[in-house]
């Protein structure tokens, strides 16, 4: 793979990422505490998917590409009041 090329994916897979976690807080508002858990835990098991069978295998010949921020995606998110995003 070009680096170019990799640069793009882990982009793009970073910027999915934001976009799960930015769904957080309206999901939470517009759905019961169980709901929200629910989709919580699958938020969190589609990121941990992204870091490890895209960003991972990326990082394999360009680790320079993996941010420390990466590594957070591989637990459940956090809930949006207290999220650094």
């Amino acid at each position: 793979m070009e680096r170019k090329t990799a640069e793009q994916i882990v982009a793009l897979a970073n910027s999915c990422i934001d976009q799960l976690l930015s769904s957080l807080g309206p999901v939470e508002q517009s759905v019961s505490p169980e709901e929200f858990a629910a989709y919580k835990r699958g938020v969190a098991k589609v990121l941990n998917a992204i870091d490890v069978e895209i960003i991972e295998r990326v990082a394999h010949d360009f680790p320079d590409l993996k941010t420390d921020d990466d590594s957070d995606h591989s637990g459940e998110p956090e809930s949006p009041k207290s999220s650094h995003n």
